[in-house]
């Protein structure tokens, strides 16, 4: 073998030794785990949002009063972290804990068995206040009839319907905490059935509620202390003409929620806004008899849960 084709050969070796430790590299870096970010982490550190996108439920009898109600105060927030606000009015119970959890909104006004779905569903979404009604932060569930019926308690409701024709009774929608969940889970704790017991309807807004019962188009109805205040004030009632036949043990008022990975340094800032609000500012910037907020951290919830949880809607 000449020389020449000595050395041709031992080039031909090197070069086949480096293509395979080459490729052993390139195989070996292409099998390390890719490091991924989390949706949250990295949501967290992109702190600079170009707008808060709050959102609330359906708390008064209409779309544009909502927003009269509440864009003050979600306006003032916004203002507060040197960001423009856009604010969502709902007009169902569930569609606001949806928008939620699913990003939509960055915050919102919840009803407090739609902050408990959403945070179940979610648990990232976490309650940062509870708002002051009256300077409380609870209120109460109540069940109410016309002020002439003859019944007086829920007990006598109950006897009565069961031994002539049943009394009609009408629950809000599903979504609704004090019009729905918690008398659900008052009949579940008497081991009721109200669709066997009355002439049973569900789905109503709040504000349908007492005018239906006024009206004589159901006999019994659903809602919560807070709303008969708003509709006697604003003369939609009478609150003469009817009379409480039942009420709940108090239950934590509204929560103000935010989603998944929101920038806990805004999140924080938020939350010392809420709970510093003034009395001079509530007046100004929130509904009437609305004085303020408490911090929270959810855990006031757990009363809510334990209703989902008894009549079967959590596990």
């Amino acid at each position: 073998m000449s020389d020449f084709q000595k050395s041709s050969g031992k080039r031909w070796l090197k070069s086949l030794i480096f293509g395979v430790l080459t490729l052993i590299v390139v195989v070996a870096c292409s099998s390390q785990p890719k490091v991924e970010t989390s949706p949250t982490a990295a949501s967290n550190s992109a702190t600079q949002l170009t707008e808060l996108k709050f959102g609330v439920g359906p708390y008064f009898p209409t779309p544009g009063e909502n927003s009269k109600q509440f864009e003050p105060l979600f306006n003032e927030l916004a203002r507060g972290l040197n960001l423009p606000a856009k604010v969502t009015v709902t007009e169902d119970w569930v569609g606001i804990s949806e928008a939620l959890r699913s990003g939509t909104l960055d915050a919102a006004w919840l009803g407090p068995w739609g902050y408990v779905l959403s945070n179940h569903n979610e648990p990232s979404i976490k309650a940062i206040a509870t708002v002051k009604y009256k300077d409380k932060p609870t209120y109460n569930s109540v069940l109410m009839a016309r002020a002439d019926a003859p019944f007086n308690t829920l007990d006598e409701a109950i006897a009565q319907s069961k031994e002539g024709n049943k009394l009609k009774l009408s629950l809000a929608d599903v979504g609704s905490t004090s019009g729905w969940l918690i008398p659900q889970a008052e009949f579940k704790r008497r081991n009721l059935d109200p669709k066997t017991a009355f002439d049973y309807n569900e789905g109503a807004s709040h504000a349908a509620q007492a005018i239906a019962v006024m009206s004589g188009q159901t006999d019994i109805a659903s809602d919560y202390d807070r709303n008969l205040d708003v509709l006697a004030s604003t003369g939609r009632i009478d609150k003469s003409k009817i009379k409480i036949i039942w009420q709940s043990e108090p239950l934590p008022n509204d929560p103000i929620a935010v989603r998944g990975g929101f920038p806990e340094d805004i999140k924080t800032k938020l939350q010392q806004a809420l709970v510093n609000f003034s009395p001079e500012q509530a007046k100004k910037f929130l509904p009437e008899n609305y004085t303020g907020f408490v911090t929270s951290d959810g855990s006031n919830y757990a009363p809510i849960q334990a209703a989902g949880k008894s009549v079967g809607k959590l596990k």
